[in-house]
């Protein structure tokens, strides 16, 4: 990719983010929010395009932005919809332990468990 296309995409990006930021109206917290969404995107799009993001293996680049992914919705449930306490626990809990059963997938270990007769 060439030096001119980055710096239109970053152009671009900025643009849109200004307008955003400037003329639709939301709560603070969401743009910021919003704000640090699209500074960690266009970061790893330039590692990306850099090549430096190629020195990690794929599978663990997509492994940590899953997590992080899960991690940030869940912080947003906790934090911006109004549940009682209770409900928030088990939902912390159910993600939790869904995300240690996808890990445990992703590595493998659940395939080395003996399989259970019916």
């Amino acid at each position: 990719m060439s030096l001119i296309s980055v710096i239109l995409g970053l152009i671009l990006v900025a643009l849109v983010l200004g307008l955003v930021n400037a003329y639709i109206p939301m709560d603070r917290r969401i743009k910021q929010i919003l704000n640090a969404a699209v500074v960690i995107a266009v970061v790893l799009w330039l590692l990306n395009v850099s090549g430096i993001l190629s020195v990690f293996p794929r599978e663990l680049v997509s492994l940590v932005v899953v997590l992080a992914v899960v991690g940030l919705l869940l912080w947003l449930v906790n934090t911006y919809l109004p549940m009682d306490l209770r409900i928030k626990q088990v939902l912390n809990i159910l993600v939790l332990v869904a995300v240690i059963l996808w890990l445990l997938n992703v590595f493998g270990i659940t395939d080395r468990l003996p399989a259970g007769k019916l």
